[in-house]
């Protein structure tokens, strides 16, 4: 027994009985092999007169539990529990509304098809299934921070060329299935870069991550004072002031002394003695 699960959403139960014919007929073609027994419990999609016709014209015989006793059906219920356990987690790490619990219990699948299980010794699901080993290269952080590239016509050349979004599971056949809140649309591309450690904290602006943030150093002075004394008054930096520039000092004055035997009140301006 391979234990690979397929996971179909349903908007109501009375969807179930066109979902399992889809499934059966998918199953049939993938395999090569008939459906030959069909174990389900006794909810009213599986028990009505419609579905009961339908096994019996392809020839599935069908094995309905007991009342009140899942553990008949064990592997599919510890299966259930499993899957809405990791779906609730995955949601509450990147602060998920629960308008997501769809894509996150099909990523949760997903993933549980392609991780190792103590059921299986030395293979997982899809390999038990399939014949051959999974690729897990393109796995990412359920509810990270999504970069789309923005491939609409008419771009200006300023414009950004990516969207911010919220990846939200994998779209067989693409790369990634992302949520734009800007429009409240799925967006479904292949050239998407992803930031794990992100997530989006409101309706509009995303959480940046804590992982890159550089190291820092803090540096404290301590001063130890003894008891009983009190501590030095610290006087307060002295700032340097920018120095005036000084005007040159005028050169010194020389007074000269007269002879004393000069006139100073004679007439000088006849014709000098000649001594």
């Amino acid at each position: 027994m391979s234990r690979y699960m397929w996971l179909h959403l349903l908007p109501s139960k009375d969807h179930a009985p066109a979902a399992i014919k889809n499934f059966q007929a998918a199953v049939e073609v993938e395999s090569g092999r008939k459906l030959k027994v069909l174990r389900i419990d006794r909810g009213g999609e599986f028990t009505s007169a419609e579905f009961g016709v339908y096994c019996t014209n392809r020839g599935v015989q069908r094995q309905l539990t007991a009342p009140y006793s899942p553990q008949q059906n064990g592997v599919v219920e510890r299966w259930n529990q499993s899957i809405v356990g990791m779906a609730r987690s995955m949601l509450k790490s990147k602060n998920l509304l629960g308008i997501f619990w769809g894509k996150a219990v099909a990523t949760a699948t997903f993933i549980l098809n392609h991780a190792p299980t103590c059921a299986l010794q030395g293979m997982t699901l899809y390999e038990a299934w399939h014949g051959e080993k999974p690729v897990v290269h393109f796995l990412h952080t359920f509810g990270c921070i999504a970069h789309v590239k923005d491939t609409r016509p008419g771009l200006k050349k300023l414009d950004d060329r990516s969207r911010r979004t919220i990846f939200i599971g994998y779209e067989p056949g693409s790369k990634a299935n992302c949520y734009d809140p800007a429009t409240k649309r799925v967006v479904i591309s292949r050239e998407v870069v992803f930031e794990e450690a992100a997530k989006w904290k409101g309706e509009t602006e995303p959480e940046a991550s804590t992982d890159d943030t550089e190291p820092f150093t803090a540096r404290y002075d301590v001063k130890h004072v003894v008891a009983g004394t009190a501590p030095e008054p610290q006087s307060p930096p002295m700032l340097a002031t920018p120095s005036t520039p000084t005007a040159p000092s005028p050169a010194p004055i020389e007074f000269a002394t007269p002879p004393e035997d000069a006139d100073l009140d004679a007439d000088h301006d006849a014709e000098p003695s000649t001594r």
